[in-house]
């Protein structure tokens, strides 16, 4: 139980830095902007995916 308590954890995290990144991008509409919230959100899916497989 613990690990998926971590992970819901560290799921948490990364949705609180895309919100904030989501709320630069409406100024700051550069190409890394961009990568760098692509990459949250998908690192924010592959947790979301080994949290569905250990419940």
């Amino acid at each position: 139980m613990s690990k998926v308590k971590e992970l819901r954890k560290q799921h948490k995290q990364i949705e609180v830095q895309i919100k904030s990144l989501t709320k630069k991008r409406l100024n700051d509409r550069t190409s890394e902007s961009w990568k760098s919230l692509k990459e949250l959100k998908k690192l924010k899916l592959q947790i979301k995916d080994k949290i569905s497989r250990l419940a």
